[in-house]
């Protein structure tokens, strides 16, 4: 069955190009022009990703975006943004968008990010009758259901930060690149958005660690990139 992307921009000349691009790519396309209608899609569960604008008038898309991670934390969102609007890209990502592009853009990359991001969202496929459970010190990762508990509290992760966290916990004290991490995470990596796995992982402390200050679980290695300490 085909996926169903979501092209939320007020510019009917830009959703008319994705869309011709996208269903040539096999996508079934639903179009929206503002951002009451993004959070009426994600609350239908009518897409498996939405491509969001960031400018729109009346709701914008980082307005969307939060109302929709109140509803969801696991609907797909890439932020469709503009050049000038570098602050908008690290809020998209602090409120929990998986990933932004930058217009313009060509429709190969574009196709390429959702690509990416679908895989990331998308459960493997688990053979093992039993539940596969990961735990490191306060932290059950139950790799079967997607699962994530903290101190025995269940805890909402974007498909992004679940990948981060799977890919660290398997191997405690490995230090990760930010490039690899990207690659080990997300299945590509982009390295002129290498520096956005920093808001990812930020977001992903805050949601495990007491204090997210002094981290216990995900380590900076300074001038390199990330490690999972084991507190057991």
């Amino acid at each position: 069955m085909a996926k169903v992307i979501a092209v939320v921009d007020d510019e009917i000349k830009i959703r008319g190009t994705i869309k011709s691009y996208l269903k040539n790519e096999g996508f079934d396309i639903i179009e929206a022009e503002d951002g009451d209608s993004a959070v009426q899609i994600a609350n239908q569960h009518a897409a498996d990703l939405i491509l969001l604008d960031v400018m729109m008038p009346n709701k914008d898309g980082l307005q969307a975006l939060r109302e929709i991670r109140t509803l969801s934390s696991k609907m797909p969102i890439i932020m469709l943004t503009a050049k000038s609007e570098e602050i908008d890209k690290l809020l998209g990502l602090e409120m929990g968008a998986d990933d932004y592009i930058t217009k313009p853009f060509s429709m190969r990359e574009l196709t390429a990010r959702i690509k990416t991001v679908l895989r990331r969202a998308a459960p493997e496929d688990i053979h093992a009758e039993q539940d596969v459970v990961l735990i490191r010190g306060d932290i059950e990762i139950n790799e079967s259901t997607y699962e994530v508990t903290v101190r025995n509290e269940r805890i909402n992760l974007t498909p992004t930060e679940y990948k981060i966290l799977v890919t660290l916990a398997q191997k405690p004290g490995r230090v990760y690149s930010r490039l690899q991490l990207m690659e080990h995470a997300m299945g590509e990596a982009f390295s002129q958005y290498e520096r956005s796995i920093d808001t990812h992982v930020s977001n992903l402390r805050k949601k495990i660690e007491k204090d997210h200050t002094h981290p216990e679980y995900i380590y900076t290695v300074y001038g390199i990139g990330y490690r999972f300490g084991d507190k057991q």
